[in-house]
């Protein structure tokens, strides 16, 4: 922990083992410790040493004597029996929604809470594993809901579980704010901590997840098929689900699956430490789980050791700024939602980390991100739905001059009809869910979205097609469904008909711009991995942001994230590059080639929220900090921004670049094509006159991992 400089420390502390003279009844205490208070133990070693401390608890499983005095504590199956633990013979799983949680478990946080000096309690497994089928729930969840508990056999979309699952939410919530007020009535300054996953922060009503001081996103390692990002994915998705809330990432130092889990072994270290970085690039603050108190391999230590250090580095200069973005992606990503909506997620997301564009999730709950500065994109993947409400603040986007991107033909508006629809008044005359085989769509000459296919006319299309009505005044067409045709026998490979059903149109709403791809781009993205789907996607988000605010190019797979604050700009980037990035684990961090991080500063100025005074050019140089291995050092100061006319005065846009080698400072400054489309020339490099007065901006950084280390480009910031 000292070599980690870590703040905190969790110690496990009762629930399942009560690790202290607990004199709650039922509350099992440790066989092993005789008369010793490992808490209490624990507790002021920390303070010593100046740490918060969290007080953990485990309700999720019970011993014997628990089943013995207090059935009714117990889940049982759908038969009834008691439920066994599944990697624990002989003890057994509680039922989140009854006694077991709303009484023992409140006296246990009580207890803690009164007894020692802790800041927090941590509740982790207190979810439930199921509607727990005990008469207390399911006599409760009838008088609530006037229905049974939901049954295995009953559809995963039908209404019983999507009863179950709304009623589910609501009873957690309510439990979260029982255990917060419980707590604080012992002792007002500490505070109940709940555990979450990435999708089950979803479980907290946005009134309850308000009241918590952060939230914790329990997702220790990569899974089965998961790409390295998906550590920043849950970052974006807790701060989309409940704005402005802290978060942070539970890691543990051991391999994840979902069938296997080895606590006693490690991750290559490599994993381990880009898991971590991953999440704070994207915000989330680490927090390393070790399971037990013995280190049977001590090779984790380095790696948590080297991803804390490089934390540190970045929190101490990120301070309080934001996350920012141009771009942001609907989030319809849920345990629940159906596979290929979960697909679509993961295709948008891949796309977008490889294109090295930086975005940020909105949804029904975030709508105001609507309305920040800057954003000039939403990309709205394969959803089934999205509430009136997301309707009505998308079409206010795009008239206000916003794009808005509909892959899939676009969702439907809950209760009324297609999305794409209320938007630009296309009807949908067909939506083919099922699979179709063979599909291809054609170019529209002299269409857009049709950069970097070289001769090709057709490429594939889609699995799953809308096929669309009359467009509307003003629609322009870039790609159109080949006619299906048989894909054997080889014979009859060809269409029998042209091409002439749009696949891919644009058509203005108000001030901005509705582009829509009417098949499952980015469901097959992620399934097949098609480069002609990268492009089509690339080229349908360069229609809207061109060169963007923050370009980040060159070899290798950055994920891209941008901050702001009141007087800062700052590009953070992980480094992805790995033939492991799709599934782990991963054996080495793969170096990079020359590499650009290329700014804007009028949309830069934009995204943080200032306005570049008109007429007013900052005579000196705008100052830069590069984060290496050694931490952040100066590099050579950029040129001034230089003024330009296109009728009236304002500042010019310019970039700074600089490659993986340019450590200390080197780098150009390129040609930027300004409004009027002429091309201008590098910006001149004036000194400074001596004693001038003039606004000088602040200390700048940008940082990418690189090669095991972190190299840096320019940072300009926006006006004080």
């Amino acid at each position: 922990m000292e070599r980690t400089a870590s703040t905190a420390v969790c110690i496990s502390a009762g629930g399942y083992v009560a690790y202290y003279p607990s004199k709650v009844g039922l509350h099992h205490r440790s066989v092993y410790l005789g008369d010793r208070d490992l808490l209490g133990e624990v507790v002021d070693l920390a303070r010593s040493r100046g740490m918060a401390v969290m007080a953990r608890v485990d309700p999720h499983a019970v011993h014997q004597d628990v089943v013995d005095q207090r059935p009714d504590w117990v889940a049982r199956t759908e038969d009834g029996e008691p439920q066994e633990h599944w990697a624990m013979p002989g003890i057994y799983l509680t039922d989140a929604f009854g006694g077991y949680s709303w009484e023992l478990t409140t006296e246990v946080l009580r207890e803690i809470a009164r007894d020692y000096d802790v800041d927090a309690l941590f509740a982790n497994r207190w979810q439930g594993h199921g509607p727990g089928y005990s008469e207390a729930t399911a006599r409760e969840y009838r008088a609530a809901t006037g229905r049974p508990l939901p049954r295995a056999a009953d559809p995963a979309d039908g209404e019983a579980w999507t009863t179950w699952r709304a009623w589910r939410r609501s009873r957690l919530s309510e439990l979260v704010a029982h255990w917060d007020r419980a707590v604080q009535d012992v002792a007002p300054a500490v505070r109940f901590v709940p555990n979450l996953g990435s999708f089950t922060a979803a479980d907290l009503e946005p009134r309850v997840a308000r009241s918590v001081p952060f939230l914790l996103v329990d997702h220790q390692a990569r899974g089965d098929g998961e790409a390295l990002w998906a550590a920043g994915r849950d970052a974006k998705r807790v701060r989309a689900l409940h704005p402005g809330k802290p978060v942070g990432l539970i890691t543990s130092v051991g391999p994840e699956s979902h069938d296997f889990r080895w606590k006693d072994s490690v991750n290559a270290a490599v994993e381990t430490t880009g898991w971590i970085v991953d999440g704070f690039v994207h915000g989330a603050f680490p927090w390393f789980t070790k399971f037990a108190a013995r280190i049977h391999d001590p090779r984790w230590i380095p790696a948590v050791e080297r991803a804390f250090g490089l934390h540190r580095a970045v929190a101490d200069v990120r301070g309080d700024e934001r996350p920012v973005a141009e771009t942001l992606v609907w989030d319809a990503d849920a345990h629940t939602a159906a596979r290929p909506v979960r697909d679509a997620a993961s295709g948008v997301y891949q796309a977008l980390v490889e294109l090295g564009v930086p975005f940020e999730y909105v949804g029904p709950g975030s709508l105001t991100a609507l309305a920040r500065p800057g954003v000039r994109l939403v990309v709205v993947p394969e959803v089934a739905s999205v509430p009136p409400e997301a309707a009505a603040a998308l079409r206010a986007f795009a008239e206000a001059g916003g794009s808005v991107l509909l892959t899939g033909g676009g969702p439907d508006v809950t209760g009324r009809g297609p999305l794409v629809t209320e938007l630009l008044g296309v009807a949908v005359a067909d939506r083919r869910t099922g699979v179709v085989r063979n599909n291809y769509v054609q170019r529209e000459p002299g269409g857009a979205l049709q950069d970097g296919f070289g001769d090709a006319r057709r490429i594939v299309g889609g699995t799953r097609l809308v096929r669309f009505g009359p467009l509307p005044d003003g629609a322009a067409v870039a790609w159109r469904y080949v006619p299906d045709h048989p894909d054997l026998p080889m014979e009859e490979v060809y269409p029998r008909a042209e091409a002439t059903e749009p696949a891919v149109f644009s058509a203005p709403l108000g001030a901005g711009r509705v582009d829509v791809i009417g098949f499952n781009v980015a469901e097959l993205y992620w399934q097949a991995l098609q480069g002609d789907h990268l492009t089509l996607l690339g080229n349908a988000v360069r229609h809207t942001l061109g060169d963007g605010a923050a370009a980040v190019r060159g070899e290798g797979v950055l994920d891209v994230a941008t901050w702001a604050g009141d007087r800062s700009f700052t590009v953070l980037a992980a480094n992805l590059t790995d033939p492991m990035m799709m599934r782990g684990q991963r054996r080495r961090i793969s170096p990079l080639g020359d590499v650009r991080v290329v700014l804007d500063l009028d949309r830069v100025g934009a995204l943080a929220g200032g306005v570049v005074p008109g007429g007013v050019v900052p005579d000196g140089p705008v100052e830069v900090r590069v984060l290496t291995g050694a931490g952040w050092a100066a590099a050579a100061p950029l040129s001034r921004a230089v003024a330009w006319r296109s009728g009236c005065p304002r500042w010019r846009s310019w970039r700074r670049s600089a490659s993986p080698g340019d450590r200390q400072g080197g780098g150009a400054v390129e040609p930027r094509t300004t409004r009027a489309g002429r091309s201008r020339g590098p910006a001149p490099r004036p000194s400074r006159p001596a004693g001038s007065a003039a606004w000088r901006p602040p200390p700048v950084r940008a940082g990418r991992r690189s090669a095991g280390r972190w190299s840096a480009a320019g940072r300009p910031t926006r006006r004080a």
